[in-house]
């Protein structure tokens, strides 16, 4: 018998959602910061065993706003949940649920899909918390099984959750050919480790206010590495002031650090040229938006 199917990963920002798609694919396909809505669009894992494949949808955290940025994110949310076989709610020790997050569990017991709540990080929690925000999300829905778990200080929390959901997952096909583990293109992962890097390295505010766009990528055997040049896309000159840091060295350090895991990604030298631009008002203007984060939107 061979298992497939959609499993939608939903839950409130910085729950721990890449890092459980990251675990369960064994590779780097999503950015992972301690700042919120690090993840803007869906991002596909696809996980291939010898009687199974499961491809995961790594949503951005679920939250209100009527900024124009977050209402593009929130339509991936919707996307992820028309069709999908089984949901993945996430939490963590804040056990944030509110109306936004209800709203979709809803929509789970609606389409009369099963769902796995997962707590993370109970390291950071005692035996009441834990009680606590089981009680409040059993209250709005209604879950096949619950896991406590801490996906960065537990190693057979990868199985536990990965068992729960080959439990539930129905009969299907194979969907993607076997090595493939994500239907991202290479510029995409390249420019999302480019604004991780950044996002752990900036304060705040700025964050929100980036895009990374790669403007060129070429394989020039000539030397044996891959040209890459990429746009850092800002609002305002002090934002520009500070990703490029005093003498270049910020943007240097940036450069460093997405450059080795660039090559790591594809295996191969990199030269990495980034440049930062002023795109006044960008996250306000949808046209900017679709060109930034997704053309389909």
């Amino acid at each position: 018998m061979f298992k497939s199917g959609f499993v939608a990963i939903l839950g409130k920002p910085n729950v721990g959602k890449s890092t459980l798609l990251n675990l369960l694919i064994g590779e780097k396909i999503a950015i992972v910061s301690h700042k919120p809505q690090a993840t803007r669009k869906s991002v596909k894992g696809i996980l291939n065993g010898e009687d199974y494949q499961i491809i995961f949808v790594d949503t951005p955290g679920v939250h209100e706003s009527a900024k124009k940025l977050n209402q593009v994110m929130k339509k991936y949310i919707d996307e992820a949940l028309e069709d999908f076989d089984l949901a993945v709610v996430m939490t963590d020790n804040n056990g944030e649920l509110d109306e936004v997050l209800e709203e979709y569990l809803n929509k789970i017991k609606e389409k009369n899909k099963k769902a796995i709540l997962v707590i993370n990080k109970i390291d950071l929690m005692n035996k009441e918390q834990i009680k606590d925000i089981k009680s409040k999300f059993t209250s709005i829905a209604d879950f096949e099984e619950i896991l406590e778990v801490s996906l960065t200080n537990q190693p057979d929390a990868k199985e536990k959750i990965l068992e729960a959901i080959l439990k539930l997952l129905p009969e299907g096909p194979r969907y993607y050919e076997d090595d493939i583990i994500s239907t991202e293109t290479e510029r995409f992962i390249i420019a999302e480790i480019i604004r991780e890097k950044i996002m752990n390295s900036v304060g705040q505010e700025i964050p929100y206010h980036i895009a990374v766009t790669v403007e060129e990528f070429k394989y020039r055997e000539e030397k044996n590495l891959y040209y890459i040049k990429a746009n850092i896309i800002v609002e305002r000159r002090a934002h520009k002031m500070i990703i490029i840091g005093s003498g270049g060295k910020k943007i240097k350090e940036i450069g460093k650090q997405a450059r080795l895991e660039i090559e790591n990604f594809l295996k191969s030298k990199v030269y990495l040229e980034l440049w930062v631009k002023i795109k006044e008002h960008w996250t306000k203007k949808e046209a900017l938006i679709k060109e930034y984060i997704d053309p389909r939107f």
